[in-house]
């Protein structure tokens, strides 16, 4: 007799109940759905990261904000203490004559210097060079005082029609103040009146 040949016998793996073979369109939907799950996952990551900068940006504005305004009460003071003081250290009396940042009130109809840029004023009195060593700010901040005149509230009358012996008006300096933040383009103004005599 002669060899026979021997074919290999293919048999179905036995089936398990009630499982069902997948349909060929099924396959590789897992990684579909992964990478769905991963790219949403990426943009809440972003999304996290912008609005963790933004807040960051947020602080910073609001802390050279307080810079601004600490240097533009610093300078107000300084201003008002200049005033107050002159005539005790100098012996002299203070003149308002458009110099140093002591103004004269505007005449009728003309609008206070401080209402300016401080650029365009005609002089502005700076915090000395002492006071600004530890601060960390833009521009040196700036004050002007503008001298006027209150009338007397017993009369009535201002200083140039006065009469001899009547209480003299009471003289007040209207006080404008700049600062600046760390950034340039964060500036702080403040007004203040100032009697003085």
């Amino acid at each position: 007799m002669g060899t026979q040949a021997f074919l290999p016998v293919h048999r179905a793996a036995p089936r398990r109940q009630g499982a069902r073979a997948l349909p060929q369109a099924q396959r590789g939907v897992a990684l579909i759905v992964g990478m769905v799950i991963l790219v949403v996952l990426a943009l809440l990551g972003v999304s996290a990261y912008s609005v963790a900068t933004q807040d960051e940006r947020l602080a910073g504005n609001a802390r050279d904000h307080a810079r601004a305004v600490d240097a533009a009460e610093s300078v107000l003071r300084e201003c008002e203490y200049y005033i107050q003081n002159y005539q005790k250290s100098t012996g002299n009396a203070l003149v308002f004559s458009n110099s140093n940042g002591m103004e004269l009130a505007p005449t009728s109809g003309a609008g206070w210097q401080g209402d300016l840029d401080p650029g365009s004023w005609h002089s502005a009195y700076a915090l000395p060079a002492g006071k600004m060593s530890t601060m960390n700010w833009s521009k040196t901040p700036q004050c002007i005082a503008e001298e006027f005149d209150l009338p007397n509230s017993d009369t009535g009358v201002h200083r140039a029609t006065q009469a001899a012996g009547s209480q003299p008006p009471m003289k007040v300096a209207r006080i404008t103040a700049v600062g600046y933040g760390v950034n340039p383009s964060t500036k702080v103004t403040l007004i203040s009146y100032f009697s003085f005599f």
